[in-house]
């Protein structure tokens, strides 16, 4: 995909849909998946995104340290459900980790990468640097 910010929206997307497969299925596999793919999608971003974010953005250096905390909040819940979480907080540290994920991909969507398209950051070239950032 040629468009770094469509792919981290279809990212997005696939991460909501481990989320619904949660609701049916608790088993240590599907929550290890998604905690995976949630440290990656992170990691991902933190190299690719948010030096572009900060580099081409006015306000930038502000939207990307408020992503980095919501990441570091992410990490946080993601370490704990992968430190064995009884069965009893398994549903209560999902429907959180859910609820912060949801918060973040808003903020994402609805600011950081508008604001990036809106300042001609080159969206192939985000799709570059996420490529290389895997």
């Amino acid at each position: 995909m040629d468009d770094g910010f469509a792919q981290l929206v279809e990212d997005h997307r696939t991460i909501e849909q481990q989320f619904q497969s949660l609701q049916r299925d608790t088993e240590a596999p599907v929550v290890r998946e998604l905690c995976e793919h949630l440290t990656v999608h992170s990691t991902v971003e933190e190299s690719a995104l948010y030096p572009a974010l900060r580099r081409w953005v006015d306000g930038g250096d502000d939207l990307a340290d408020r992503a980095q905390q919501e990441h570091a909040t992410i990490a946080t819940m993601v370490a704990e459900l992968m430190d064995s979480v009884t069965p009893e907080r398994l549903d209560e540290l999902v429907s959180q980790l859910r609820e912060a994920v949801s918060v973040h991909v808003e903020f994402e969507e609805s600011e950081i990468l508008p604001a990036m398209r809106e300042a001609g950051v080159d969206a192939s070239a985000v799709a570059s640097a996420l490529d290389h950032s895997v």
